[in-house]
């Protein structure tokens, strides 16, 4: 075989190897991806008809938030292993996680939940009718899931346990129906049991957002964290050596509060207490009146309505 032959050969060996890997990616281009849209995991089957099925439907249309009555988004057959065991992927609320943190929470969490449909709806109403006419759609969760009793835990999942009202992260907010569900509530105890709830939301949303709150840490910042001793008191503060500095209650032993805790005192105080009562209550302190207007602007800018 000449060298011109062989050449010949080796042009037309690449050229069908180049024809070859068009129509690779020809075909490539022409599948389509089997994936799952995350929201499907929050929405109720698209052949479910039950009650509780078209309960959550209508509340997503009526809302743009997902309704969840159990924390367990999917539970999926992976196969078997070695030994013949099925294997799961289990994916929940999980209220420890916060999207862009290294690390989780301390606090952990679990639910007990409501059994009859009659108890969902009960709650889902009181939600609609007390709870989310004070969130704008820009600070409206994107699920609720409500359940029966919040058990909440420090570190582990042992030791003392706690019951709020409700917890949540940025992706849920899980609210405990067990309060309505005993027996029939008063007007005023339904406002307060609504009030308990946009705390536990306020709350979080101060901790998400708080490069928003600039305007609210300038008034106190050179003293957080800051030793009692650096401003001449000596052991435990008094109300008026708090007060004159902005701060409300002091957590530390022996230092100001964080920037953070300041923060969720204030966010709290602000949507218990109307400007009429803060200024009752707070007249000789300046300092808390305007704090307190800082962070009521601010939560209006983001979405909460008072």
């Amino acid at each position: 075989m000449t060298n011109k032959t062989t050449q010949l050969l080796r042009l037309a060996a690449a050229a069908l190897l180049i024809v070859a890997g068009m129509g690779s990616c020809e075909q490539e281009e022409k599948l389509n991806p089997d994936f799952n849209n995350p929201s499907d995991n929050f929405a109720p089957s698209p052949d479910d008809s039950s009650d509780e099925a078209q309960l959550r439907r209508h509340f997503h249309e009526l809302t743009g938030c997902y309704l969840l009555f159990t924390d367990t988004l999917q539970h999926r057959l992976l196969g078997n292993d070695i030994n013949g065991q099925p294997r799961y992927f289990t994916e929940t609320i999980d209220l420890a996680y916060t999207v862009g943190q290294s690390s989780s929470t301390t606090m952990r969490y679990t639910f007990s939940f409501l059994q009859q449909y009659a108890q969902k709806q009960q709650v889902t109403d009181f939600l609609v009718q007390y709870v989310l006419p004070h969130l704008t759609k820009d600070l409206k969760p994107y699920s609720w899931m409500v359940c029966n009793i919040i058990n909440s835990y420090k570190d582990t999942y042992s030791g003392s346990v706690s019951h709020p009202y409700a917890a949540c992260n940025q992706r849920c907010v899980v609210v405990a129906g067990n309060y309505l569900v005993q027996r029939e509530r008063t007007e005023q105890q339904m406002q307060q049991y609504a009030q308990r709830i946009l705390n536990a939301i306020v709350g979080q949303l101060a901790v998400n957002q708080s490069a928003a709150f600039g305007s609210f840490y300038q008034y106190s910042a050179e003293w957080y964290e800051t030793d009692y001793s650096a401003a001449g008191i000596v052991g435990k503060p008094s109300n008026d050596d708090l007060y004159q500095r902005g701060f409300l209650s002091s957590t530390g032993i022996s230092s100001f509060p964080s920037m953070t805790t300041d923060l969720g005192t204030y966010a709290l105080l602000v949507i218990q207490y109307s400007d009429e009562q803060l200024l009752k209550t707070y007249a000789s302190y300046p300092l808390i009146l305007q704090k307190a207007k800082a962070v009521r602007e601010v939560l209006i800018t983001l979405g909460y309505v008072f």
